[in-house]
């Protein structure tokens, strides 16, 4: 007799669906609002971008993410969450032809945070929780089972309305209940030390052109200046200066590359008076300085 078919795994069902989709290299964008897939056949250098909240899940392949000289690494079997945004240096480590490395990406906001909180009762927590705001945590069958069913909506279209934003909610909460899950929580709970820091993050980030006092901004999320310095330096391993220059940096970095602004034209947009200290800083933040790299990274903003 025939030998049996092992059935497949979760795992090995999510991946041959996402492979269905993620047909070219880079960042394969999908009907269903931030839903996305990556793809490279390659590894590749570290990249320097801005993370925006996100939960990832590698399917092949095996990368790391760094932050302030902290690595967090995963692969099959992994997902990691960035619960606020972050600057990081992302860089693919194992990836080929025959098994190209694969990540599925599902972009939420803490409005989504807030809503699955609310009616899943996930805010009894202790204020004082403060956790990092990027971690790795191990897939389960739940997660995967769940999106599964999220990519399959990609084969109809048509159900795409009603029922995506039903299965994203629930892989949310699914994300919450996981062995990291107090941090997402905490975004959201009420006068939680995280919520006050998201508060104080969101401040610098709609203001990172100006200047920013710190007596200030920690009024304004309810913070003694040395809470918020302790808080937010936790989470994000920066203090809220270091954090508005890489946001500064960043927004350079793509003005200069995506929108092809003059050197010189774009520190000044971002905060920076003289040109040649924002060189100084553009260089000790991405190893180069801004005309350089230009020329050697165009590509990363041209795909």
């Amino acid at each position: 007799m025939p030998q049996k078919e092992q059935p497949q795994s979760k795992e090995e069902e999510l991946t041959d669906l996402v492979l269905t989709f993620a047909a070219k290299e880079g960042t394969n964008l999908t009907s269903i609002s931030g839903l996305e897939f990556i793809r490279s056949v390659k590894p590749l250098e570290p990249v320097h971008t801005m993370h925006e909240p996100a939960l990832c899940i590698v399917l092949q392949g095996r990368k790391v993410i760094s932050m302030s000289g902290e690595d967090f690494f995963y692969g099959r079997g992994d997902y990691l969450v960035v619960a606020v945004a972050l600057p990081v240096i992302g860089e693919i480590l194992e990836a080929s032809e025959m098994e190209p490395y694969l990540c599925l990406r599902l972009n939420f906001n803490i409005m989504q945070i807030a809503e699955v909180s609310k009616e899943y009762k996930q805010h009894s927590i202790s204020k004082d929780d403060t956790g990092r705001g990027i971690f790795v945590d191990q897939t389960d069958e739940v997660i995967l089972d769940a999106l599964i069913r999220l990519v399959n909506l990609l084969h109809t279209p048509e159900d795409t309305e009603i029922l995506a934003p039903l299965i994203i909610k629930e892989i949310l909460y699914r994300m919450m209940q996981g062995k990291h899950g107090h941090t997402v929580k905490s975004l959201v709970a009420k006068g939680s030390k995280l919520s006050e820091v998201a508060a104080a993050m969101e401040y610098v980030r709609s203001n990172f052109s100006d200047e920013i006092k710190i007596e200030r901004l920690a009024k304004k999320v309810n913070l003694s200046p040395s809470a918020l310095y302790h808080h937010f330096k936790y989470v994000t391993s920066m203090t809220p200066i270091q954090y508005q220059r890489a946001l500064r940096l960043h927004e350079a970095r793509r003005l200069i590359m995506g929108k092809d602004m003059r050197i010189a034209d774009a520190a000044f947009q971002v905060g920076y008076e003289s040109p040649s200290y924002f060189n100084r800083e553009y260089r000790k933040m991405f190893g180069k300085p801004p005309g350089r790299d230009r020329k050697e990274n165009l590509s990363l903003f041209n795909v």
